[in-house]
């Protein structure tokens, strides 16, 4: 199954001691998808990642993590492209970052894998 990841599920699978703040079911979808499938990166979440790293709030080097998306097989980063921004015109009642997510699961056609509950509520799969 091919999915998008928003920032904090992201984040909580690179840092292997905050594996225990993601459900069960999200770190087995996301487990399954690494070996078989392609997960989806919103650019929006490596410019949220990029920002807190340099707010000292993650402890990753942005460049090394940069490398080892652009090298794997599995992980593609979705770029912000007009195609995108017609679909966040569609989406109201969210924060600008949380539309481009959306948007992205819904122009891949994946599954979203998110814990936000405003998220939840506009009717796309989301896994959690």
């Amino acid at each position: 199954m091919e999915i998008t990841l928003d920032t904090h599920t992201f984040i909580w699978y690179l840092d292997k001691s905050l594996n225990n703040k993601l459900s069960q079911k999200a770190l087995k979808t996301i487990q399954e998808a690494e070996g078989s499938y392609t997960i989806y990166l919103p650019i929006i979440v490596l410019m949220e990642i990029l920002y807190l790293i340099e707010k000292g709030r993650v402890n990753v080097s942005f460049h090394k993590l940069l490398s080892n998306l652009e090298k794997s097989s599995n992980y593609e980063i979705v770029s912000f492209d007009t195609r995108l921004l017609k679909i966040v015109e569609t989406i109201r009642g969210l924060e600008v970052h949380d539309r481009l997510i959306l948007a992205t699961a819904l122009v891949t056609g994946s599954s979203l894998v998110s814990n936000d509950r405003e998220i939840h509520a506009k009717g796309i799969k989301v896994i959690w």
